[in-house]
């Protein structure tokens, strides 16, 4: 099967199926288009459906052994020596159900309750639940935008709350909803401030595999220095995230031990049977519509910022670096985000708006262009309509 452009233009339907994305009302009417849950509107490659396929041709789902897990643990570790030379072994690794589990799970072993979490922001909005959620602080650390409209790393700011006592940094690499891929020099010096203030790291690099030349990604436990924990999944990448599969990767056995302590003391299991069977294959079997998605995405961001450029004059599109998600600047039309998602409901079209990631996202949507290019053409049209209303 050839994964090129024809194959990703026809996108799959998805309306009526029960997802988030398609089949919320309060977020889209019947005939809207979603440009906002960071999922796609592509099937999954077909070597995941034909392994979720093959299983169930088994009528029985009983409990898994360790080795279902342990296969799939080797596929993850080969799949990331591969697609980002970082050479983990599977004995460093935990399965979770998903990522933000992981989070939560990083904010309770490290800190205690009333401590500060440091995140730059804005940020992606699960980052400050799982710190409020379990009695933390977040110590919210501003990105300041450039001439272009990216964001730098601030590493003054998070020097700033590390020496006011934050305990943990948690940090979102690639960047969602700013779409930076972080530097390798931006990483070292952070690196550098954590060990300096003898604190870990917690990465999140669910969308490490969306990085687009010149930039390229860096795993945070490709540094030395680094006292981190590697939060990842197949699920944003191969588009399983309603499978519930993710990965705790580090290289420091005390915290893993530690880790595996804490998850078992509160009942996470994971290992769901379709879940690894669905996430083996993908690492092991679908580079090359990975290769083909790339390129396809590739072409759509910068399709997407000439569109701005185009039909909306007003609006500044932060390069997109990574991630299929673009972060688009239109607080010059003078819009409130609730009003902004009034407006958009009413033309039949749904983004995230900027405020779920922090306050500083006042006026801001973030758009998602994972999906056939005439559906977010018409998608961003409605946007254009929306905000010619009077």
């Amino acid at each position: 099967m050839q994964f090129d452009q024809a194959y990703f233009d026809r996108g799959i339907s998805r309306r009526g199926t029960r997802c988030e994305k398609w089949d919320d009302p309060g977020m889209l009417p019947e005939d809207g288009i979603p440009l906002w849950v960071a999922d796609m509107d592509f099937p999954c490659a077909p070597a995941i459906e034909e392994a979720v396929k093959k299983r169930a041709e088994h009528p029985c789902f009983g409990y898994n052994n360790e080795a279902a897990e342990e296969t799939c643990a080797r596929a993850l570790c080969a799949f990331w020596r591969r697609r980002h030379g970082l050479g983990i072994r599977p004995e460093q690794t935990l399965t979770l159900p998903c990522v933000i589990t992981g989070l939560k799970a990083c904010v309770r072993l490290f800190t205690r309750e009333g401590d500060a979490v440091a995140m730059f922001t804005p940020v992606y909005g699960p980052f400050y639940q799982s710190v409020v959620l379990n009695g933390r602080r977040v110590a919210g650390v501003p990105l300041l935008r450039d001439d272009r409209g990216a964001y730098p790393m601030n590493l003054n700011g998070m020097e700033d709350a590390l020496r006011d006592g934050a305990k943990l940094i948690m940090l979102c690499n690639p960047h969602n909803p700013v779409s930076r891929c972080w530097t390798r020099e931006e990483l070292e010096a952070l690196c550098d401030l954590a060990q300096r203030y003898d604190v870990p790291i917690v990465s999140d690099e669910i969308h490490a595999d969306f990085v687009y030349r010149p930039a390229v990604f860096t795993p945070i436990l490709s540094l030395e220095k680094a006292r981190a924990v590697m939060l990842c999944a197949a699920s944003k990448t191969f588009n399983v995230a309603g499978l519930q599969q993710a990965a705790l990767v580090t290289r420091d056995d005390g915290i893993r031990q530690e880790m595996q302590k804490a998850l078992s003391a509160a009942g996470v299991t994971s290992g769901n049977t379709f879940a690894l069977a669905a996430t083996e294959a993908a690492y092991a079997r679908c580079d090359d519509w990975l290769d083909g998605l790339l390129a396809y995405l590739d072409g759509s961001r910068r399709e997407l910022a000439d569109f701005v450029r185009q039909h909306l004059p007003r609006a500044v599109t932060t390069p997109v670096e990574a991630t299929y998600l673009a972060w688009l600047d239109l607080r010059a039309y003078g819009f409130s985000c609730q009003e902004l998602k009034e407006k958009c409901y009413r033309h039949g079209v749904a983004f995230t708006g900027g405020t779920f990631f922090g306050e500083a996202g006042e006026g801001f949507l973030r758009v998602n262009f994972g999906c056939p290019r005439a559906q977010w053409r018409t998608g961003m049209e409605r946007l254009c309509d929306a905000l010619k209303e009077e």
